[in-house]
């Protein structure tokens, strides 16, 4: 019970903390957004003159992306502040705190994410404002989207992990992990049907952020049932990987405090 009120206390601190971040540097979050705006509408547009419009998909390729600013918002907030708390010297004082480095994470990442919802929304309705004939249903399914962004979350988390501890171990990671970002931007965008049977496959059956982007487009669909998913298959993927998540960051924080990797460069 302690353990639970004392993390509790943790999460209103980093939910503090983040505001007042908000507060003292809104550019930033703003910048982001807009940066990420303009990229997939010259996509599109890009799309649409070798193509032409009819065979995009746009709400697909809207909500991949979206999704993918979505999962670079929680990773950057964990693997991007483990760089500059290195670089300051706070993250050896972090992990020597009465709370591990692993729930300092979680509590940033619960923190965080009331911001990137909103952050998210923002990004579909200037699509949905900028591009004509989009078929997105929002003020419908709101409430539907919000708890499915919150147990992909919890997947996100795991990845999140992963990322941090490379980043406890290497520091200068930025570049590797965009790559990794746009490869699942490929993921969101990849056709089902077109996979056959493989590796690919399974991966994109039981990825919780793929479970999670069919969901979400099962519930943008004019007219479809929004409890028509599975919710334990999803639940269950998105725990599962969060703590494999966890798991490889125990070790390699570990191996970064062995190494004695939790201050400087």
């Amino acid at each position: 019970m302690k353990k639970i009120k004392d993390f509790l206390l943790l999460l209103k601190a980093e939910l503090n903390r983040d505001f007042i971040f908000m507060k003292r540097y809104p550019l930033e979050p703003i910048s982001f957004l807009f940066f990420m705006y303009l990229i997939l509408l010259a996509i599109l547009f890009g799309f649409h003159q070798l193509a032409g419009e009819g065979i995009l998909n746009r709400e697909k390729m809207i909500l991949g992306y979206s999704l993918m600013q979505f999962v670079l918002s929680t990773q950057m907030g964990w693997s991007g502040q483990i760089q500059n708390e290195s670089q300051t010297g706070t993250l050896e004082q972090l992990s020597i705190s009465g709370h591990t480095l692993g729930e300092v994470l979680m509590a940033r990442g619960f923190s965080q994410f009331p911001r990137q919802v909103v952050s998210f929304f923002i990004l579909l309705n200037a699509y949905t404002f900028s591009l004509k004939n989009l078929n997105f249903h929002l003020t419908e399914t709101f409430v539907y989207v919000i708890l499915h962004l919150f147990v992909m979350a919890i997947g996100i988390f795991g990845m999140s992990y992963l990322f941090a501890g490379i980043t406890l171990l290497y520091k200068r990671v930025g570049f590797f992990f965009q790559i990794v970002n746009f490869a699942f931007l490929g993921l969101f965008w990849q056709d089902r049907s077109s996979l056959g049977f493989g590796v690919m496959q399974i991966i994109y059956d039981h990825f919780p952020l793929t479970i999670g982007m069919a969901a979400l487009q099962n519930l943008f669909t004019p007219n479809s049932n929004p409890l028509n998913v599975d919710w334990l298959y999803f639940i269950l993927h998105s725990l599962v990987f969060c703590v494999i998540g966890y798991t490889g960051f125990y070790f390699m924080e570990r191996r970064a405090r062995r190494l004695g990797l939790l201050s400087q460069y």
